[in-house]
């Protein structure tokens, strides 16, 4: 295997630091006999099992186990909701102690005390100028509530949004503001009204140019400002922006100081509302409690939480806001299962957790992990673009050919087949040309560096023989959408 680290080995030994093991072809035995049985009775999207050809009979510690016994090192960590591999003990006691005090309970409509409990945390770690909560269940229905707040606030019709985000799968806004593959907003996003839209800020990837860089990522204002709010809408017509503040599904890009300076600047001189969307990257998931700490002079409106929010337990999700922003709203947003108690005490049991001291400190070992070691370990391989990590949410970024760029999507998919070969489930994605890990945050820097090594040596497999790639990108997602 690619030398990366010698250290690995030995802590293989300890049961904390097991390492995965693949015993069988993929789909197993077991595996597939399951697919044949219940594959007739699901629908195409879930009965299509290609890119993960297994069956979970169980996670423990950082491996997902499948049925036919392989166990691969878990680096989905359930898309971020299980931001500390299976429920640690002390998260899922909080959690069953509500239950047993409270049941089920519309915490919006009958007030309890985990829910209060919560919403006085929140307020109390809320950076800047945040102070009030509104309670929420998933990610999606918090971008769906955030952008009826801006809208209420301001008085104005439109939301900006960047091209390459994420927001949810619902049927109306976040539809629209969904453009990480075109595949994800078909026959939706085209009958949404009151969004516009922008390139994310990418420093390796120009919208404008082609060849390689790195560009200046403050170009996307440029556009915005200069042909944008000239040629289509007026600033004064735009209620807020929503924006991730590192580009999750769109391949992990983290803008500079000088964009958020920019961004900040032109949102204070038109009378903007910022929301910034941390449903995938609030909890530690960056390295600080909430993504935006890793710069200065960000001063959001709106924060959204979800996912490793949830700290493994309930489905649970949040707004934050400031009071000129909630504290009057007459806007009714309640959820039957927002803020249920039980998932109020285990989302405050993850705080504490993460506030006991530990967990960002890892989070940061693994980001530098990944930049320190598994970056040099590819240098030498012409489809390896870019390697980039935001704490403990890493891409590589796979191209044709250095001098182009262009993207290798194909490739993309066949390193993650071999991966899967060798244990390490990361995340994919049919049409894009990254590939991620999002370990738990309390993964042991060890176990994510034998990762880091597997995943070297299946790219350098697929780079001996890659694969022929469709002849554009939009021949690639087309592919995907039929």
């Amino acid at each position: 295997m690619s030398a990366i680290s010698s250290s690995v080995r030995e802590a293989a030994d300890s049961a904390e630091h097991e390492l995965p093991r693949v015993v069988t072809e993929l789909p197993g035995p077991a595996s597939r006999a399951l697919f044949e049985r219940m594959d007739p009775h699901m629908t195409g999207a879930n009965a299509d099992h290609t890119l993960v050809p297994l069956v979970e009979a169980r996670k423990r510690g950082h491996l997902v186990e499948d049925v036919d016994g392989n166990t691969f090192a878990d680096h989905m960590s359930a898309w971020g909701a299980s931001p500390f591999g299976p429920t640690p003990g002390d998260i899922r006691a909080a959690m069953v102690d509500a239950w047993d005090a409270h049941g089920m309970q519309i915490s919006g409509w009958v007030p309890n005390l985990p829910a209060l409990q919560l919403s006085e945390r929140l307020a109390q770690i809320a950076p800047g100028r945040l102070t009030r909560v509104e309670y929420s269940v998933t990610g999606t229905l918090a971008v769906e509530a955030a952008v009826k707040f801006m809208r209420e606030s301001s008085g104005r019709p439109l939301v900006l949004t960047f091209g390459g985000q994420y927001h949810g799968e619902s049927t109306y806004l976040t539809a629209g503001a969904s453009s990480d593959l075109s595949n994800v907003t078909s026959m939706r996003a085209q009958y949404v009204a009151g969004v516009v839209t922008v390139p994310y800020p990418n420093r390796f990837r120009s919208p404008f140019l082609n060849g390689p860089g790195p560009f200046d990522d403050v170009a996307v204002l440029d556009y915005l400002e200069n042909y944008v709010l000239v040629q289509q809408i007026h600033p004064e017509q735009i209620a807020g922006l929503l924006i991730e503040p590192v580009l999750g599904e769109g391949g992990v890009h983290i803008p500079s100081q000088a964009f958020w300076d920019r961004l900040g600047a032109l949102a204070k001189r038109w009378g903007w509302l910022v929301c910034l969307d941390e449903v995938q990257t609030c909890m530690g998931r960056c390295g600080e409690m909430f993504a935006m700490q890793r710069w200065e002079g960000i001063d959001p409106d709106l924060i959204l939480l979800g996912k490793a929010f949830a700290a493994g337990g309930q489905p649970i999700a949040a707004i934050l806001g400031t009071d000129e922003v909630l504290e009057r709203t007459q806007l009714h947003l309640g959820s039957t299962y927002g803020f249920t108690p039980a998932a109020c005490a285990a989302a405050l049991a993850g705080i504490d957790k993460i506030e006991a001291g530990g967990v960002l400190e890892n989070v940061r070992a693994l980001e530098s992990i990944f930049l320190d070691e598994l970056a040099p370990a590819l240098a030498d391989i012409e489809q390896v673009g870019e390697v980039r990590a935001a704490g403990a949410l890493a891409a590589i970024e796979f191209v044709r050919d250095g001098e182009t760029l262009r993207p290798a999507p194909r490739f993309q998919v066949a390193v993650h087949q071999a991966a899967l070969r060798r244990g390490v489930l990361g995340i994919t994605q049919r049409g894009k040309w990254h590939y991620r890990l999002q370990p738990a945050l309390t993964m042991p820097p060890e176990v994510f560096r034998d990762s880091c090594e597997r995943v070297v040596d299946a790219i350098r497999e697929v780079a001996a023989a890659p694969p022929v790639e469709r002849p554009t990108v939009l021949e690639s997602v087309a592919d995907e959408a039929r």
